[in-house]
C-alpha cells in the first residue's frame, strides 16, 4: 500500500510540524504501508501563511491548484493507491477527484464521516475563521447540517506560522482548545475533532484524545487510515469516484490539451 499526502504548506518552514507528522506515521499506518509526505514548493506563500491566501479564491487557486492536480496524476502514474489532500480546506476536490480513479481523501470529509460512527453530534475546532468558512461551506455542500453541533475558533485565532511555535510548548494551546472544546459540547457535541492539520498534529503531539468524556479525535490519524480503507477497497473491489455526474473524468484527448502545468 502506497499513499501520497500533500501538505499545503511549505515543510521546511516548519520542522516540528515535519517531524512530528513523520513520527506519526509510523503509529497510525499498518507496516507495509508506504507514506509520502509532500509539502509545495518553499517559496510558494512568499514567507507568509497559507491562511493569508485562502480567503482569497484567485489567490488560493494560483498557488495551488496546478500543484495538486499534478502531483494527483502524478501519484496515480507512479502507481499509489490513495492521495491524500493535506488540508482541512479540501482544495479542488472534485478536479482532483475528477482526474484520477485512485481515492482521493479530503480530511474534513473523512472525519466527520467516521465521526458519524461515533456520535449523533460533531463538534469542531479549529485555527482561525478562514479556516471556519471553509468548514462551514463543505458541511453545507455535503449535507451533514443536521450532525454538526458546532464549528468553532480556537481564540486568539493563529495562523500556520504561529501555531509551529506550539510544538515546543502546546500547554497554553491546549488550554485553549480544550476550553473551546467545552463550549461545543455544550452544544451538544459526542466528539471533537480538531479540525486543521497543525491544530490536529499540535493536540495528538500533546496526547489529548478525551475531554470531559468526549473522545478527540486524531485529526490527522482518522484521514490517514481511512486512505488506506480506501486504498485497499480499490484495489480489491474496484471502487471509485462516480463518473456519470459529480467527479466526470476529462478524458485523455480533453487532458491532453489542458495538462496542468505545477511549479517547480
Amino acid at each position: 500500500m502506497r499513499i501520497w499526502h500533500q501538505s499545503s504548506v511549505d515543510l521546511e518552514n516548519y520542522p516540528h510540524y515535519h517531524a512530528s507528522m513523520l513520527r506519526h506515521y509510523e503509529k497510525i499506518l499498518h507496516p507495509d504501508t508506504q507514506m509520502t509526505f509532500v509539502g509545495v514548493p518553499v517559496d510558494t506563500w512568499g514567507g507568509l501563511s497559507p491562511s493569508d491566501f485562502i480567503g482569497s479564491p484567485y489567490l488560493y487557486q494560483q498557488t495551488l491548484s496546478n500543484l495538486l492536480y499534478t502531483n494527483c496524476l502524478r501519484a496515480e502514474r507512479e502507481g499509489y493507491d490513495a492521495f491524500v489532500i493535506g488540508s482541512y480546506t479540501a482544495p479542488f476536490l472534485r478536479e482532483c477527484r475528477s482526474l484520477v480513479n485512485i481515492p482521493v481523501i479530503s480530511m474534513p470529509e473523512s472525519t466527520i464521516l467516521v465521526g458519524c460512527s461515533m456520535a449523533q453530534k460533531i463538534g469542531l475546532v479549529t485555527l482561525n475563521d478562514e479556516n471556519r468558512w471553509f468548514l462551514q461551506t463543505m458541511v453545507s455542500s455535503n449535507k451533514f447540517e443536521g450532525r454538526i453541533a458546532g464549528i468553532e475558533v480556537v481564540e486568539p485565532a493563529l495562523n500556520e506560522k504561529e501555531l509551529e511555535d506550539a510544538f515546543a510548548d502546546p500547554t497554553d494551546y491546549i488550554a485553549r482548545f480544550t476550553e473551546v472544546s467545552r463550549r461545543v459540547i455544550a452544544m451538544g457535541a459526542d466528539v471533537i475533532v480538531p479540525a486543521e492539520g497543525i491544530v490536529a498534529e499540535v493536540v495528538y503531539k500533546a496526547g489529548l484524545t478525551e475531554i470531559d468524556g468526549v473522545c478527540v479525535m486524531d485529526g490527522i490519524g482518522i484521514p490517514l487510515a481511512y486512505a488506506q480503507m480506501l486504498g485497499s477497497l480499490h484495489r480489491s473491489t474496484g471502487l471509485h469516484a462516480g463518473r456519470k455526474w459529480h467527479y466526470v473524468s476529462p478524458g485523455a484527448e480533453a487532458l491532453a490539451r489542458f495538462p496542468p502545468l505545477a511549479r517547480g
